[in-house]
């Protein structure tokens, strides 16, 4: 009776704790679709073109039935993969197309395009959201999550962090080609196109930039171990931010590669805690201010007060930058004159790290492609265009295999994303890292981007196994 009485005590010393966490999940749902529901009703709103608001309907409704599925009341990388596609495929034609033209200023105004053309890459986009939503929700019934591995810092890592931390940023000035050109903006580097970082370059970065993250779990789990007391502590942090903000800065780095590099280090100091009305907020700030001064200061190495007086704070109606569907319906036109590719473009895709000096026949890359004829026409400044995934697989098979690609991606990320998360220090550092290479990895092309995160992820797994222990 003793021990019925103590499992009732405990049992109601539990209850209010766990009320406050379905309070919370159910304010987190409240808000992610309240947003969802409100921006995309004021959008349609104001839309010109109404045939286009009809055709963002059915995307419309898998992003809110997928935002309804998470089940967590702090923003995740769910949170990030649907806003995403919801932003791209959503917001972004409602706001840019009207009657056959993108009026964005982007890589395909001036164009016109036919309702045929157009719609095709709506079906193409909801095949791809309808079949990775299907594969997910079958995929978490069968597959049980099963418990995180958790990993603690050794108390000796922080002087190995360190030394790999300087390690990675030497080799990456020396990749770039020296100081000069790595605090050069991005239309002056004189490395490869556009100042693209390379192989060597990109692996450089990514040992750079998950040693800092390392560094900064830390900073903040660890400042007392050993003779690292929190002076030590404090100088080793600070001298691995220093250098990543050399390596990676507003000035140098394109949009994209700066949240990558600091995402991660944010989620790290306020400990994944990042609200859903929080995340919203500064996602809407960073499309309609952040990313537009970001690409002024980054290309062109504009001032931040020249930045500030060239974007307009008002454009939350239209977001400049958000070219994805342009460029799938692009594709659309750009396919119809040629066959299937019959999978090379996703062989090429898969083996993305092969370098093409060892295999001279691999496809080159779709966005590529139409980027060079779209540069060559002189509406575009750069063939380095974005891309997005399903396109690759529409490709090679059509219809059929954006569903065959959509259900192996939504596969693999389910999984793996519920079968063995490794926490250290109580932290998915491999999420956080996801989370912030999301949007590249979303908008592409795919195979020319995915080579940073391949290598960061790789790295966070040797180094977590090598400077952590188990807990």
């Amino acid at each position: 009776m003793i021990a019925a009485a103590d499992a009732r005590l405990r049992s109601l010393a539990g209850k209010p704790a766990a009320l406050q966490g379905h309070r919370l999940l159910a304010s987190a749902t409240v808000l992610r679709l309240t947003f969802f529901v409100g921006y995309y009703a004021l959008n349609v709103l104001f839309a010109a073109d109404k045939f286009v608001a009809a055709l963002t309907f059915p995307s419309f409704l898998i992003c809110c039935y997928n935002i309804l599925r998470i089940r967590r009341s702090c923003a995740s990388v769910e949170d990030m993969l649907w806003l995403l596609m919801y932003v791209f495929f959503v917001i972004a034609p409602c706001q840019t197309l009207r009657f056959g033209h993108f009026e964005n200023e982007g890589p395909v105004t001036g164009f016109f395009f036919t309702n045929g053309e157009i719609a095709t890459a709506f079906v193409v986009v909801f095949v791809f959201l309808l079949t990775a939503t299907v594969t997910s929700v079958l995929v978490r019934r069968l597959v049980s999550a099963s418990e995180p591995v958790r990993y603690r810092l050794k108390d000796n890592a922080l002087p190995v962090l360190l030394v790999l931390c300087v390690l990675g940023f030497a080799m990456f000035v020396v990749a770039q080609g020296g100081m000069g050109n790595v605090l050069a903006d991005r239309y002056s580097k004189e490395l490869s196109d556009n100042g693209a970082m390379g192989t060597a370059g990109a692996s450089a970065l990514a040992l750079q930039m998950v040693a800092c993250l390392l560094i900064c779990v830390h900073a903040k789990f660890m400042p007392y171990r050993q003779n690292a007391g929190p002076v030590v502590v404090a100088i080793s942090t600070s001298l691995a931010l220093a250098m990543l903000f050399i390596a990676q800065n507003p000035y140098n780095t394109a949009r994209f590669y700066f949240l990558m590099a600091w995402l991660p280090i944010v989620l790290v100091f306020i400990s994944g805690r990042l609200g859903i009305k929080t995340f919203y907020l500064g996602v809407l700030v960073g499309l309609v201010v952040l990313m537009p001064m970001l690409n002024l200061t980054s290309r062109s190495g504009a001032s931040l007060a020249e930045a500030v007086e060239a974007v307009d704070f008002s454009s939350v109606l239209t977001i400049p930058g958000l070219d994805v569907l342009d460029m799938l319906v692009y594709e659309v036109r750009y396919l119809e004159l040629s066959d299937f590719f019959w999978g090379t473009k996703t062989l090429g895709l898969v083996l993305f790290f092969v370098p093409r000096s060892l295999w001279p026949g691999k496809e080159t890359v779709l966005a590529s492609d139409m980027g060079l004829v779209l540069a060559d026409l002189g509406t575009a400044g750069t063939p380095n265009l974005s891309g997005f995934v399903a396109g690759d697989f529409y490709a090679d098979l059509g219809i059929v295999g954006v569903a065959i690609g959509a259900l192996f991606v939504s596969f693999l990320l389910t999984f793996f994303g519920i079968k063995r998360a490794v926490l250290v220090h109580g932290l998915d550092l491999r999420a956080f890292v996801f989370m912030a290479s999301a949007p590249i990895l979303v908008r592409g092309s795919l195979g020319s981007v995915v080579g940073l995160t391949f290598v960061e992820m790789i790295i966070l797994a040797v180094l977590t196994r090598v400077m952590c222990r188990r807990s």
